[in-house]
């Protein structure tokens, strides 16, 4: 069943990003809720699991500041980053998150315009990978898609000990 994988995935993992702007309505009129749904699965975690899971940390996004108020105001007292449906402002924001909830002595991330560069890095170069492996890339898998992360990180680290 999805939803138990989804809910055994969030209930894994410590922190989460749910982007609530991805809440789009699909042809015909019927909008799609994953990510609410997502992010009340996150939130119902935190509330009512298990000790471990009261420190989950979740970074909620939205295209427009408040535009989640009409549709989802249950959720308001959250911190809500807005990304102005903008990417590069999106990867700023997850960044900034990731980076104040790591440990203190964690070395610094990388800022925000270099993440930016090594994407388009990566989708500059992931095309002959999909090709090689015949993976069509409108249709990957979550798993497609973070295995072929890990090996271009790990092609581009062999290449250059100072490489992303």
């Amino acid at each position: 069943m999805r939803v138990a994988k989804i809910a055994a995935l969030i209930g894994a993992c410590d922190w989460g990003v749910h982007d609530l702007s991805r809440v789009e309505v699909e042809p015909g009129g019927v909008p799609r809720f994953n990510m609410a749904m997502e992010l009340g699965l996150h939130l119902g975690a935190r509330l009512l699991g298990e000790k471990r899971h009261r420190r989950k940390r979740a970074l909620i996004l939205d295209a427009e500041r408040h535009r989640y108020d009409s549709a989802l105001s249950d959720i308001s007292g959250q911190d809500i980053e807005c990304h102005n449906n903008d990417p590069d402002q999106a990867i700023a924001c997850v960044r900034n998150w990731l980076s104040e909830h790591r440990p203190h002595n964690a070395p610094p991330l990388p800022g925000p315009g270099a993440m930016q560069a090594d994407y388009r890095v990566f989708q500059d170069e992931v095309g002959p990978v999909l090709a090689r492996r015949r993976l069509d890339p409108d249709q990957l898998t979550h798993s497609d898609f973070l295995w072929l992360v890990r090996d271009w990180i790990a092609s581009r680290a062999e290449a250059s000990p100072d490489a992303p």
